[in-house]
């Protein structure tokens, strides 16, 4: 007599539920993508002569409010007085919110540099890798990627230093020492590195069920303000609050709250897909950026860029709907004797 083992069953409703939320995930890809691409196009048109420190703290505040917005919406956190938030959830947001920091600030020395557009942007590329990485190595393992989804990977990576090495992107960035883009290139790469790494943290807190998407948008907004004007005084030396909102307007707002949706999708997205389908939205919203400008200026988008385009989505595709599925010792045995047949 044979025994046999008990093996979990899928029902067919966790079946349609996950399906549920990999499409939801999906379409939120597509929002932030989108978003991504017509960010620089508000900030030209109506927040050209703001500081870069006023938006960020901008977005930060409407983040805030956004996903304060979704908790006293919710029934379960409008029971609870403090909507869940204590000290010890505010320090553990703040470590993520620290790494968003920290790589924010070597982007900005990478920018300064001199290290060329495309260096600066093929660098740029390998956060997505990193990203699975770091996710790989914060669960111990058990964060594997499929075949399929390694393919994936790859291809949105050649995607995007094809894009960037086609001259495209491309600016002159004037003579600059080999030193100094030595030390460019190695910001570049660290900053892709921690993106890897806040991601990862992100996503292990969110699909852990210790927090939700708006609750954790809601406590990195608290603790990254902080952040962002130790950034400016780290960047700069001297941060002046009457000059923060220099050169502001009502319709500045427009571009900061773009931001802020942003980042609320970013949260639901990991919550649902992970941290990795974040970075392909991102890249993706990279090609858009170029399709959109092709189309403001009356001329046919570059072929590249298109077939970028078309690379990521069905990338995206694709590593969304073929996780890695851990193989049984029985259905391991049944390979074997089929292959020995």
């Amino acid at each position: 007599m044979t025994s046999t083992r008990h093996r979990p069953r899928v029902t067919a409703s966790a079946r349609a539920s996950t399906t549920a939320s990999e499409r939801s995930g999906l379409i939120l890809c597509a929002c932030l993508a989108v978003q991504y691409a017509t960010g620089p196009f508000l900030r030209d048109a109506y927040a050209a002569d703001a500081s870069p420190v006023s938006l960020v703290l901008a977005t930060e505040c409407i983040k805030a409010a956004l996903s304060l917005a979704r908790l006293l919406a919710s029934r379960a956190e409008r029971a609870s007085k403090t909507l869940g938030i204590t000290f010890t959830s505010l320090r553990r947001a703040a470590v993520p919110a620290g790494v968003y920091a920290t790589q924010n600030l070597l982007l900005a020395r990478a920018a300064a540099s001199g290290l060329g557009a495309t260096a600066f942007n093929c660098l740029n590329q390998t956060k997505i890798v990193s990203g699975a990485v770091c996710l790989y190595i914060a669960t111990g393992g058990r964060a594997r990627q499929s075949f399929v989804q390694v393919v994936s990977l790859m291809a949105v990576v050649a995607a995007g230093m094809w894009l960037s090495a086609s001259g495209e992107d491309a600016e002159p960035r004037g003579t600059a020492s080999a030193v100094s883009a030595t030390a460019g290139a190695a910001y570049a790469a660290t900053a892709s590195a921690l993106s890897g790494l806040s991601g990862a943290l992100c996503q292990t807190l969110l699909q852990s069920g210790e927090t939700s998407p708006a609750k954790m948008t809601l406590e990195m907004a608290i603790t990254g303000a902080p952040m962002v004007l130790l950034v400016e005084k780290a960047t700069r030396g001297t941060f002046l609050p009457s000059d923060a909102f220099a050169g502001w307007t009502a319709s500045t707002l427009a571009p900061a709250f773009s931001a802020a949706i942003g980042g609320v999708l970013v949260g639901e997205i990991t919550k649902r897909l992970g941290s990795i389908a974040k970075g392909f939205a991102v890249v993706c919203g990279l090609v858009l950026t170029g399709v959109l400008q092709a189309a403001a200026e009356g001329r046919a988008p570059p072929p590249s860029r298109v077939a970028c385009l078309v690379v990521i989505v069905a990338s995206t595709v694709a590593h969304t709907t073929h996780p890695y599925v851990e193989r049984t010792r029985s259905s391991r045995r049944r390979r074997t004797k089929s292959k020995r047949a």
